[in-house]
C-alpha cells in the first residue's frame, strides 16, 4: 500500500518561527508548523539573543495530537546541559536566554511519531532599558 508524505525524506528544512524579536508585551506564539512536524525523524530548536542587555526570552513548546485542534505543554526538550555518561538526558519545559548567544534544544525522538503540529511561545521581560533582540530557528529532519 503506498503512503502520501507532505514532506521528502532525507531533507532537513529550517525555518524561522520568531525573527529578531524586540519588545513584547504579549507572549508571541508562532503559527502551526503543521506539515512540518508529522513524520518528522528529529527537531531540534535554537534560540539565539543578539546585544542582549536588560532582557530575557523563555521559550516553550506546544503539541498537538489531534490534527491541531487542541495543544498542550511539552515538557520533554532535550537539554543541551553537560553531565557525565552515567547520566540520563536532562528533559526540560522551557529554555531560558538572559544574555548574548545562542541554547539549543531537541524534542525527544520518542514523542515525535504522534504529534502532529507544534507551536512555539517565546516570553520576552525585559527589566530596564529594553536593548536587543531574540531569533527561534526550527530544524526539522525527515
Amino acid at each position: 500500500m503506498a503512503t502520501h508524505e507532505t514532506y521528502s525524506s532525507g531533507i532537513v528544512y529550517t525555518p524561522i518561527l520568531h525573527n529578531a524579536i524586540g519588545v513584547s508585551t504579549t507572549p508571541l506564539t508562532s503559527t502551526s508548523i503543521t506539515q512540518l512536524t508529522a513524520g518528522a525523524k528529529a527537531v531540534s530548536f535554537q534560540l539565539t539573543g543578539a546585544t542582549i542587555t536588560t532582557r530575557s526570552a523563555v521559550f516553550t513548546v506546544t503539541v498537538s495530537m489531534d490534527g491541531g485542534t487542541t495543544f498542550q505543554a511539552y515538557n520533554m526538550l532535550l537539554s543541551n546541559t553537560a553531565n557525565t555518561n552515567e547520566q540520563s538526558l536532562t528533559r526540560v519545559a522551557s529554555i531560558t536566554r538572559a544574555a548574548t548567544g545562542t541554547d539549543i534544544c531537541w524534542m525527544s525522538p520518542e514523542t515525535l511519531g504522534s504529534i502532529t503540529h507544534i507551536k512555539t511561545v517565546l516570553v520576552i521581560t525585559d527589566t530596564g532599558i529594553p536593548v536587543g533582540t531574540f531569533t527561534l530557528k526550527a530544524s526539522i529532519a525527515y
